[in-house]
């Protein structure tokens, strides 16, 4: 088996074990209302995982993707897609952009079209999306494939340092690195890591999620209920200080001072 089989093959068995552990269907769900006409939503698994944050224009958003409404099982298959085909890549850029990909990929797919029939015929081809290399004046820089129209092939590159996308471009499909040359040449994880490595991502996603920032607590609340209460340092030296202060007092008005 050549490595590019192998590679094929690993994708595969990860893409059917992904979707096997997957929680479905997701959800939509609007966030406050933004200015300037804009609308950010999530979709968000049966367990509250937000699988996909989205801003978009108010108008975009209603027609695509409605409030409360579900989201197709095909936008579904096109993240685990992509998450199967990413994580056998041991790539730095790649494996940068993993948790770009559990959120944001279906955001770069409306730079291409706002329409919802369009989105979903762009999701539902399996060929698509893959992670490849492509040649801008004369560099080639790591980029996710999208689509192709009449030999033209949507992308977006991703940055090597951060893993972030940059903006969509159209680029002649001969821009594009030999796939099969290109998988060929790169060390292959097993499914077993692979499979690893969406996990570590997914759990790196939801401990992320369920991160909480409590409000600082008042000087009451301290007082009132101090076990419950935390302060920060200035606070804490503050009150230290007004108790020792008043201890003091009491002390001397005791003795008559």
């Amino acid at each position: 088996m050549s490595n590019y089989e192998h590679y094929q093959s690993t994708v595969e068995q990860v893409y059917r074990a992904s979707m096997r552990k997957v929680a479905k269907p997701w959800h939509i769900e609007y966030l406050p209302s933004m200015e300037n006409c804009q609308q950010a939503l999530k979709f968000v698994s049966p367990k509250g995982t937000i699988c996909q944050r989205l801003t978009l224009p108010t108008s975009s958003a209603q027609l695509c993707w409605p409030n409360q409404g579900n989201v197709s099982q095909h936008i579904t298959d096109f993240v685990v897609r992509g998450a199967a085909r990413l994580a056998p890549l041991r790539q730095s850029a790649f494996r940068n952009n993993f948790p770009y990909w559990l959120e944001t990929c279906i955001q770069q797919l409306h730079s291409l079209c706002d329409a919802k029939e369009k989105l979903l015929d762009i999701v539902s081809n399996v060929h698509f999306p893959f992670p490849s290399q492509v040649n801008i004046e004369g560099n080639y820089l790591p980029c996710w494939v999208w689509s192709e129209d009449q030999g033209y092939m949507a992308v977006s590159v991703v940055d090597r340092r951060t893993g972030r996308f940059a903006g969509v471009r159209h680029v002649e499909s001969g821009q594009l690195i030999d796939q099969e040359r290109w998988l060929g040449a790169q060390v292959i994880d097993s499914v077993e890591e692979s499979i690893d490595t969406i996990d570590h991502y997914v759990n790196e996603l939801i401990q992320s999620q369920k991160k909480v920032e409590f409000a600082e607590p008042t000087l009451a609340d301290a007082i009132n209920n101090p076990c419950a209460a935390t302060l920060g340092p200035v606070a804490s030296v503050a009150l230290t200080m007004a108790v020792v202060a008043g201890f003091f007092i009491t002390f001397k008005w005791l003795l008559g001072f």
